[in-house]
């Protein structure tokens, strides 16, 4: 009889702290003029990022030690939940930048489509290895993709919808079926574009930026001077020129480019290959566990990890059209935090699994 916890695996618990404390060093960096200039104080984002790093990191310690079987068993109450978050959302949420996407609730504002990113693979997980309740998860998947493109928040909604999709790819649904789903849906996200015109201005003006250099291509040339004058070595830390003004948000969605301006080339390679060694090994992770449903959730989870870090760095950089997503674990966002730590939990808690698994049948 086991007396205590599995242990989680060290390596990726290490990645992960790694990347938290990253973060929090550039929150501080890239933060403090703008909390001066709005708040009147330079501790004043600092703090509020460390109410979200204090309910993240408990999050993913609670998370970490409950049984994957308890989200199993509560999926379709925690969908439940994250759909009324949702509705809420777009009757009584916060508009922001055009978008209704936050919930106040006074201490913070919380951003519900960054958990469905966790829940719609969740019930997908359960539906297929219980083989039941395929259909009712797959409309749960359009509601809550629906629901976030509503906002309207085209990225995230891309993000919700993947992970359920690959949730259904990690299950081994049929190929064909999945190529055709796959295209309907680009067809279908294209046709809505193409009928939005502010998408389709954000697509001209992603091509062609200098059309518009003070309006609509301000963010991307301002980004990609960031980079840009970062070069090989960077400016040092907290030495960025852009995050003084010219650059907006450069604590959150843009906080990439001030990386990028204060560490150099060789400091984001850094970066970046800590976050690739964070995915393989989750993905590991995932692929060593014999339980089916924590192998499927666990998989997409990673993938829906990984494609916020692709988007984030491909639209500082100007690969991708600017669209709302920040940093896992890096950029400051109360919600998207939290989100990312409540990731790294389930990861944690399927190597918990894997331990357990190991020393039952040594």
């Amino acid at each position: 009889m086991q007396d205590r916890p599995s242990p989680v695996d060290n390596f990726f618990t290490q990645l992960t702290y790694a990347l938290i404390i990253f973060g929090i060093c550039f929150v501080v960096s890239a933060s403090w003029n703008e909390s001066q200039r709005y708040y009147g104080s330079p501790w004043i984002l600092i703090l509020k990022h460390a109410i979200s790093i204090t309910i993240g990191c408990g999050l993913m310690y609670l998370v970490s030690f409950i049984h994957v079987g308890w989200a199993k068993k509560y999926a379709w109450y925690l969908m439940g939940i994250t759909i009324v978050g949702l509705l809420i959302t777009a009757k009584w949420g916060i508009v922001s930048g055009g978008s209704r996407r936050w919930l106040d609730l006074g201490f913070m504002n919380v951003q519900i489509s960054e958990f469905a990113k966790v829940m719609c693979p969740l019930v997908i997980a359960k539906a297929w290895v219980e083989k039941k309740g395929f259909w009712k998860a797959v409309a749960a998947l359009l509601v809550c993709a629906g629901l976030v493109l509503k906002q309207p928040d085209l990225g995230t909604s891309m993000i919700v919808f993947t992970s359920g999709f690959i949730a259904y790819f990690a299950a081994g649904a049929n190929l064909i079926f999945l190529a055709l789903i796959a295209t309907a849906i680009v067809f279908a996200g294209w046709e809505h574009i193409q009928s939005t015109p502010y998408q389709m201005e954000r697509i001209r003006y992603w091509l062609e930026p200098q059309l518009d250099p003070l309006g609509h291509g301000y963010n991307l040339i301002q980004s990609t001077k960031a980079i840009a004058s970062g070069g090989l070595w960077g400016q040092g830390f907290g030495g960025s020129i852009q995050k003084l003004g010219p650059l907006p948000i450069p604590y959150a969605d843009f906080i990439f480019s001030v990386i990028s301006e204060e560490i150099g080339f060789l400091g984001c390679i850094v970066l970046l290959t800590v976050f690739l060694a964070w995915i393989l090994r989750a993905l590991y992770i995932s692929a060593s566990c014999k339980d089916p449903f924590a192998k499927i959730f666990g998989f997409a989870v990673v993938v829906a990890f990984g494609l916020q870090v692709v988007i984030n760095i491909g639209v500082a950089t100007g690969m991708f059209p600017i669209t709302g997503i920040t940093l896992p674990f890096i950029s400051f966002g109360g919600s998207s935090f939290i989100s990312s730590c409540l990731m790294a939990g389930i990861i944690m808690n399927i190597s918990r699994l894997n331990n357990y698994a190991q020393s039952a049948n040594p």
